[in-house]
Order: C-alpha cells, then structure tokens, then sequence
C-alpha cells in the first residue's frame, strides 16, 4: 500500500485532471494559500513535467496564474539529470502514474447513480441496501454503485427515508448544507426551502450544520429547522402526518394564505399557478386533496374558494376573482 499524504493525493488528481471544475478551483485557491502544498505540488509537476514521453495532461491555464503570482516557486532551468535522478524520477512517475489510475477509478465510481423526480409526479424507489426513498417532484439524489458497503447519499430537494438499520454502515444523507447520520430510521429533509427541514419520525438522527460545524440530535417526533437567510436554528415537535403527506400522494394546505401555498402547488403539479388578484393573495384555504388530477384539483380549488381559475397554457394557470354575470 502505498504511503500518500492527503494533499499529495490532491496534486495527483489535479495533474491527471481527475478533479471536478469545483475542486480544481477550490484547490487552486488552496495553492495560494498554503506554502507545503505549493511545494509539494512542484515537485509532482517536475515529474510531470520532466518524465520523457509523458503523455498525460499538463496543468491548466488558470494554474498557470497561480504560479505566476506565487515568488516562491522556482523554475526547473535544466533539462540535464544524472542517472540517479532519472530512476527516481522514473519510479516516483510510476507512482504518480499508477495512482492516476487509482484516482480515475474513485471518481468514475462517485456517484454513479442518478435518480430525479419528475416535475409533478412523486418516485419511490429502493436502495441497494433495501432502503426506501421516496422524492418529492423535482427532487434528485446521486449514490455510488458500492452504496451496500459505504451507504452515501446525495440530495437536492425533498425525501422520505426508511431507512435498513445496520450498526456497522452508518447511513449518511448529504445535501448542500447538512450531513444527517442516523443507523436506521424513517425521517423527512426538505432543503427546498429558505426555511430548511429535517423532520424524524422514528429512531435517532444526528444532524451537522456544515457552516458552524454545530451537531444536533434528534428524537422521534421532532424536527430541526434552519433558516438559510438569518442562519437560525430551531429544534421542535412537528406533526408527522402533515409533514409527510406529500409521500401518499396528498397535497395538504393547511389553512395557509394563497401566496404562501402557490409553491407547494406549483411543485406538486408541476404547474405554475398565478394570481391575477391581489385580494385573492391573503386568503386562506384550507383543504387535503389525495391523488386528484390537476383538473380535479382546479374544480375543487374553485368550490372552496370562491375563485376563478383558467388555464392561460397546458403549464399556466391564472386563479382570479370569481365574478358573477
């Protein structure tokens, strides 16, 4: 096995171009900050650079500034070493080389699996470890294909896990501001929101804010909100069948004002409705409606409210006063 430092790794990857457009940028960000890493990145790049035949990918254009702006980088002014220099430089190529290929298999393998909901519709689907996922519409989640052995799992949006318990193989659900941790459990994340939710029905999760690093445990029927705007934590007790309606296929509104409900609309029909009527706006409603069609839903929307609602086009929808002739 052989003995690589974390950041010799990093300069590895950046050199074979292994690394995503992010991490490259982030890592060249790290160059011009960090003096060892500097360091030890010219040393691979002499490899590089000075192995004959080298065929891989040199650096980029935009590392290129970073070494133009760094005065402690020093050029390789000679093309001329001794035979001793040659085989190390040969075996420590062969290294760079080989973990190359190491590196290009790690992140061909990240994950590999890609699974969205369609804008509308709600999909439920099974893990390799038998774990159930349920996405809201719109929503998407990205796991490896080793998911049975290292139980990782993106998401964008909103999901229902139920989650197979295993005490060796934490499950970990990461999205662009928390790393939830639990072992087996059924719990709901919504990171559609300003206000950002996780919400457990049962067993125990632990919950890390990426920004403050903070931890955060939680027990059935409570769910933790964040605040993505003021950064404000809240830990409290949720109604679990309100929050997860929305998996049975169930719109719920609950006695909420117009203009707040429109985007749980929107995103369950994946319509947009508009209102034309600025009274209409702070009206509440109030209502479950359980696996209705659009059509359906308008004609009820219509009886309980007292509005008028036309299809402007198949993904348009304005909701106005009703007038009576």
């Amino acid at each position: 096995m052989l003995n690589i430092s974390q950041k010799e790794k990093k300069c590895v990857r950046y050199l074979a171009n292994e690394m995503s457009k992010a991490e490259r940028s982030v890592f060249e960000i790290e160059l011009s900050l960090d003096d060892n890493l500097l360091a030890i990145f010219e040393n691979f790049q002499t490899i590089w650079i000075s192995y004959p035949n080298n065929e891989l990918p040199k650096q980029t254009i935009s590392f290129e500034r970073i070494l133009a702006r760094s005065s402690k980088s020093e050029r390789v002014t000679s093309v001329k070493v001794s035979i001793k220099r040659k085989a190390i430089l040969s075996i420590a190529f062969l290294v760079v080389f080989c973990l190359g290929f190491y590196f290009i298999g790690n992140t061909q393998s990240e994950y590999t699996n890609h699974k969205i909901a369609p804008k509308g519709q709600r999909l439920t689907f099974i893990l390799p470890d038998s774990s159930t996922v349920t996405l809201n519409a719109g929503s998407e989640v990205k796991y490896s294909s080793d998911f049975g052995k290292q139980r990782s799992i993106w998401l964008k949006g909103e999901a229902f896990f139920k989650v197979t318990k295993n005490i060796n193989s934490p499950f970990i659900v990461r999205t662009n501001d928390f790393k939830i941790k639990v072992l087996g459990t059924e719990f709901n994340v919504n990171s559609n929101t300003i206000n950002q939710t996780i919400s457990l029905t049962k067993g125990k999760v632990n919950v890390v804010l990426k920004e403050s690093k903070d931890e955060i445990n939680l027990l059935p029927n409570e769910e933790l909100v964040w605040n993505s705007k003021t950064k404000l934590v809240i830990k409290r007790n949720f109604d679990v069948n309100k929050v997860s309606a929305w998996k049975d296929n169930i719109l719920l509104l609950d006695n909420e004002k117009f203009e707040d409900a429109l985007p749980k609309i929107n995103q369950f029909y994946g319509v947009n409705f508009i209102i034309k009527d600025s009274a209409i706006a702070n009206q509440h409603i109030k209502g479950a409606f359980k696996s209705q069609t659009i059509d359906e839903f308008i004609t009820s929307l219509e009886f309980i409210s007292d509005v008028r609602i036309t299809k402007i086009t198949q993904n348009n929808i304005e909701i106005s006063k009703y007038h009576e002739n």
